[in-house]
């Protein structure tokens, strides 16, 4: 055989071999969520996070007072005298961060348990929830299909002797909130209550349920952890699983639809529009909104619903557009966004720093009264788009519009087209923290916290008191709406435009 062509493919089976080897998760071979970090270790991240947070959050004491921070990261240390895994190092971390009550200062996994776990098949507490109010759980759904009797909508009292009002009151000190805008906790807890309950109890392998059925009448049950291989009530212990089914994964799917982050759906018989927003984040594209408007232009639609209820925030600039395409007059989006200094401080791994750094140069001009101002998006008087809407527009809220989509509604509250239909928002009404967003990485566990370097006012004028935006026209499901499945917000909504003949 020709050595040139041995040689060369020698080459290439090597190329392949780096290739596949650079495209598995890293350290998926040796990470384990079981892991522990000694207390060295734990103390030596909880101290990085606290000095970077105290030398560069901007808000740390907008909510909370000195001695309320220092008390949070004292507490902390009488915590990390015995080794804890990640997870449950994260949740110690949670707890002390939300002290700050600051919706953008969370604490997230590591990369390496972000991947163990997306390879990783649903295991653990079978059941998703509804957090109806502070002391009420509704089942959404079931991991075991074939449950007859923990189905949609029946009320959970309590879950291995915790009341409901003791998980949702624990479960929330998880999950950081701007201010006092509670629903923001909520609406997570009822989007991911499984990975919340598994988080803090990982060792449960069975539950027993105390719950009141659709008759109102209270009982009891007890129910396995759930496993993909064992998807059967016929046991409520799991069953260990073995070297084979270990080795199975479920691949991360690819690809994902753009509907997920947006959608246009035309009513042409009823005469009005629904355009679904999820996200102001990178995945949606600026000339789909714009497209959008045009489309509802052209075929002179004269009303329109917004659902932003699942919209976490993103980009200012493109929330911005949207507010151009439904404002009817000049406005003003921001009254200030400031950050305390003009570089990043501390001696941490902060992701990003030269970058945030180099933006917070050439972006930031310094104040008379001190901090740095942002040069966009404040005390700018922005005219509406040529391609507004000029109808009447429902614009959907609920706990989990956040971020860049709480400074929408704060913009467009009251203006005379705008109807705001649904629950409180989860951002805050008066502001919050933001711009430019890093992570702090711990050196030991890799966990990662956010790190807001700019504190956001939308409006001064605005009262301070923690809240969200409030809806004009507040509509929360009842447990009959949970039970049949139905859309209370959206139905309101196309009831208001049918009864006022538009």
């Amino acid at each position: 055989m020709n050595p040139m062509k041995i040689a060369g493919s020698l080459f290439f089976f090597i190329l392949g071999i780096l290739v596949l080897q650079s495209c598995a998760p890293a350290g998926s071979a040796t990470y384990s969520p079981k892991n522990t970090y000694t207390p060295k270790q734990l103390k030596e991240d909880a101290s990085v996070m606290e000095e970077i947070l105290r030398k560069n959050h901007p808000s740390l004491n907008w909510y909370a007072s000195p001695s309320e921070i220092d008390s949070a990261f004292s507490q902390l240390y009488k915590q990390l005298d015995t080794p804890l895994t990640e997870t449950a190092f994260r949740n110690v971390l949670n707890q002390t961060a939300g002290v700050i009550r600051c919706g953008h200062t969370s604490v997230r996994p590591s990369k390496k348990h972000n991947w163990y776990m997306l390879w990783q098949p649903p295991q653990g507490f079978p059941l998703g929830l509804k957090v109806m109010d502070d002391s009420t759980l509704l089942i959404t759904s079931n991991l075991y299909r074939t449950d007859s009797i923990l189905t949609r909508g029946v009320q959970i009292i309590s879950i291995n002797q915790f009341s409901a009002r003791y998980l949702i009151d624990t479960l929330s000190s998880l999950i950081p909130i701007d201010g006092y805008a509670r629903g923001f906790s909520d609406q997570n807890l009822s989007n991911l209550f499984s990975r919340f309950y598994n988080n803090l109890f990982p060792n449960d392998s069975t539950y027993r349920i105390v719950f009141k059925n659709n008759n109102g009448i209270i009982q009891n049950i007890q129910r396995a952890a759930y496993t993909k291989a064992g998807d059967t009530l016929s046991s409520t212990t799991p069953s260990a699983p073995s070297a084979k089914k270990t080795k199975s994964r479920i691949k991360p799917k690819r690809g994902i639809p753009k509907s997920t982050y947006r959608s246009l759906m035309i009513e042409s018989q009823e005469r009005y529009a629904v355009l679904r927003i999820n996200t102001f984040s990178q995945e949606l594209k600026r000339s789909f909104i714009r497209r959008s408007f045009r489309k509802l232009k052209k075929d002179s639609i004269p009303a329109l619903i917004i659902d932003l209820r699942i919209n976490g925030g993103g980009l200012i600039s493109s929330s911005l557009l949207l507010a151009k395409m439904i404002h009817q007059e000049p406005f003003r989006y921001a009254d200030s966004i400031v950050s305390p200094y003009q570089k990043i401080r501390g001696e941490g791994r902060v992701t990003k720093r030269f970058i945030s750094n180099l933006g917070m140069f050439f972006l930031s001009k310094k104040n008379k009264t001190g901090g740095y101002r942002f040069r966009y998006f404040q005390k700018e008087l922005y005219k509406p788009h040529r391609l507004r809407f000029k109808g009447t527009i429902y614009v959907l809220t609920g706990g989990y519009s956040f971020s860049a989509t709480s400074m929408l509604l704060s913009s467009i509250k009251g203006a005379p087209n705008i109807v705001i239909v649904g629950e409180e928002s989860g951002g805050g009404y008066y502001g919050n923290n933001g711009g430019f967003i890093p992570d702090i990485v711990l050196p030991n566990t890799k966990i990662r916290v956010r790190l807001p370097l700019y504190r956001i006012v939308n409006n001064h004028l605005l009262p301070f008191n923690g809240k969200g935006v409030p809806p004009d026209i507040e509509i929360k499901p009842t447990f009959e709406d949970i039970r049949k499945n139905e859309d209370p917000k959206m139905k309101k909504a196309v009831e208001l435009i049918l009864s006022s003949g538009e």
